[in-house]
């Protein structure tokens, strides 16, 4: 709800309903009585004393805040409802608790943060929803703050939940989750029964059809770090069978596996954030996680739009590295494959860097065990793996580290690190360089080299968070931001190699004529934007934070539409863009690639699925495309006449058609695409 809805809202209602300047009470025993639903209260915790603390699960606090109480007893009739202090008032790290019957105990719910201030830059307001109060009980609601210096202003508004009924069809697939009763919590992962409905393309989906893509068990809780504090929460699951065992299953045509996660978009309001920087990467011809937008039910109460998609691991058909084992202790086996990260971390899940990164002198970098992790993986495996690592700084930061021979360059493939660079930078995405990052390393009769990579973690990304950086300014790379992970600084020190910097250039401005040309990016964003306009109406129903600035503290005007949003983001794109161009490292004077840096011609069709019309996009002149029909029969022939780019017009067509495409150069490519 945007401020001046809010104040027409709460201008309307009845005197009975709003506590005018008035503090809530100093404890339970004298707490302000709410009269009915829904209620408007408004004041300050300057005065009162520290009487409760309560510290949540999404983000600990160190209490000692003064705070005040509201009561309500609830009527004969069950109700969800949402609390929160979201709004222009409240001006202090504020934090949110319901007790029930008695203020001692554990609350029912507790939050800390969820949203920014929109009128005292960004400090952290509380936010509750989907509270379900018990008839005829009494319930205690205390606006408290995150330490002793957390104190001001507030109001706090109470109402009936809206948007929790699942939706009655979706063009996406639909996630039901039973958790019988139980509460998903961080760890462990507690079983549920899982159902998934998706009768195909172009085809509607409903709460009452059978479960067609899944209907068995998982084990489920809740993921993240940040994203996990916010009100719509992540998850990761595992399907299992009947006994609680891993049960290797295809979910929505990706590869069989049994580890999934559902990423959450409280803080991506285009939803698209991460789908977009994957598809990137993966368009480069590397692995990142395959992703599926899809509707969540949680024991039939509404969650939004979510991203389903791959966790990142060592699989055949996800990180693609050798199997390493309890007993690969020596030779080629002991050389691989390795993941490992940086990232939060500790004494026993990391080994610290030789290096400091030169920004940041003194303040230490951690590698963390990822593939194996710090519970499996062998001593033995453990000095291999921080000797390569070790043996690879020790040659970027030496001397000689621009030698071909006896520099980096041989414990590197480069151009992973090149590409890994260009889609976070593109980005501006802090958390692509300052932790979520990985890397991998295969084994030695396979490929000895370090590979940046996959991508992970794109929320905070395609945002303006400081004043200093609009337009489209600034890198990303070299800057850490906060005190909990630190980066190293290898970018830093590969920039200062003339080689380096020039494929750089060349790579960036190869994509610039495909991938990132705005076209194709805005395209992108238009296709997604109308797969979801529908769920996005529900989405925001549930969840009514357009025009409110939540999760990542963004500067600027919060568009209170979904088409504003859309805007906004292209904007942002265009700006990088342009930013990039004139700031990126080194040259590329013919614009030309490495043999090494060759590697399939690149497809791109868009928008799939398409009403009306659809764009074949190949960076090598097309001969012809030919479709077929599922059946197989040929149905059109397109003379493309050695154009890169063909419009095709799908407005005769209806279904799911293949496309073969002759390029001049006599390579055949093979796609499908969807009509409605």
């Amino acid at each position: 709800m945007n401020n001046r809805i809010l104040l027409i809202f709460t201008s309307s209602l009845l005197l009975c309903c709003y506590s005018f300047g008035q503090s809530g009470g100093e404890t339970c025993a004298t707490a302000t009585v709410i009269p009915s639903l829904p209620y408007v209260g408004v004041g300050n915790t300057s005065g009162a004393v520290d009487d409760y603390f309560a510290s949540c699960n999404d983000y600990p606090n160190s209490g000692g805040a003064r705070d005040q109480v509201y009561t309500y007893t609830n009527g004969a009739n069950g109700i969800y409802i949402d609390v929160t202090l979201c709004t222009a008032i409240t001006n202090y790290d504020s934090q949110l608790y319901v007790y029930e019957n008695t203020c001692t105990g554990t609350p029912i719910a507790c939050q800390e943060d969820g949203c920014q201030s929109p009128a005292y830059g960004a400090p952290y307001n509380s936010t509750i929803t989907a509270v379900y109060l018990q008839p005829n009980l009494d319930y205690f609601f205390v606006v408290d703050g995150f330490d002793a210096g957390a104190n001001g202003d507030y109001q706090i508004n109470i109402a009936e939940s809206v948007g929790l009924n699942p939706p009655d069809s979706t063009n996406l697939p639909l996630f039901l989750i039973n958790t019988n009763g139980q509460t998903i919590v961080d760890e462990p992962k507690i079983p549920v029964e899982l159902k998934i409905i998706h009768n195909g393309p172009g085809q509607m989906n409903h709460p009452t059809d059978p479960a067609n893509e899944f209907d068995g068990f998982a084990g489920i809780e809740i993921r993240g770090a940040y994203s996990a504090t916010l009100p719509q929460k992540p998850y990761g699951f595992e399907t299992w069978d009947v006994n609680a065992n891993d049960n290797n299953v295809s979910l929505l045509n990706m590869p069989e596996e049994n580890d999934w996660i559902l990423l959450a978009n409280y803080n991506d309001k285009v939803f698209m954030r991460n789908t977009l920087s994957f598809h990137l990467f993966r368009q480069m011809g590397y692995y990142a996680p395959r992703t599926e937008f899809c509707e969540v039910v949680i024991d039939d109460i509404y969650q939004g739009i979510y991203v389903f998609t791959e966790k990142i691991k060592r699989d055949q058909n996800r990180v693609n590295i050798s199997r390493l084992d309890l007993d690969d202790n020596y030779g080629d086996s002991l050389t691989g494959g390795y993941i490992f990260k940086v990232d939060y971390w500790n004494s026993s899940n990391s080994w610290p860097a030789n290096y400091d990164n030169p920004l940041y002198p003194g303040d230490p970098v951690q590698f963390v065990y990822d593939y194996p992790d710090e519970n499996t993986i062998t001593a033995q495996q453990k000095d291999y793996l921080q000797n390569r690592v070790k043996d690879f700084e020790d040659a970027l930061w030496g001397p000689n580290f621009t030698d071909p021979v006896n520099g980096y360059r041989p414990y590197i493939n480069v151009y992973s690190f090149i590409d890994y660079f260009i889609v976070n930078e593109f980005a501006r995405n802090v958390d692509g360089f300052k932790k979520s990052r990985r890397f991998h390393k295969d084994r030695w009769s396979e490929d000895n080299r370090i590979e940046a990579g996959p991508v992970w973690d794109f929320d905070w990304a395609y945002k303006d968070v400081t004043a200093s950086e609009t337009n489209g300014a600034g890198w990303r790379h070299n800057w850490a931001g906060g005190s909990d992970v630190k980066p190293p600084g290898w970018y830093i020190r590969m920039l200062q190699d003339p080689g380096f910097a020039d494929d750089l250039a060349c790579r960036y401005w190869t994509f610039r004529q495909s991938i990132l040309d705005t076209a194709y990016l805005f395209n992108y964003v238009d296709s997604i934007g109308n797969m979801v306009m529908d769920a996005q109406q529900r989405h925001y129903v549930r969840w009514p934070i357009l025009g409110i600035n939540v999760g990542t503290p963004e500067v600027g005007p919060q568009p209170t539409t979904y088409a504003g949003e859309l805007a906004k983001f292209k904007t942002w794109i265009a700006d990088r863009i342009t930013w990039l161009d004139a700031n990126m490292p080194g040259n590329c004077p013919n614009l030309g690639i490495d043999d090494e840096l060759a590697k399939e011609p690149y497809l791109a069709i868009y928008p799939n699925p398409s009403s009306v019309e659809t764009n074949v996009y190949v960076d090598e002149p097309i001969e012809e495309i030919l479709i077929y029909d599922i059946s197989g029969k040929l149905v059109r022939t397109i003379d493309a006449n050695g154009n890169s780019l063909v419009n095709i017009d799908t407005g005769s067509l209806s279904g799911v058609f293949m496309l073969k495409i002759r390029l001049e150069s006599d390579k055949v490519l093979q796609s499908r695409i969807i009509t409605q």
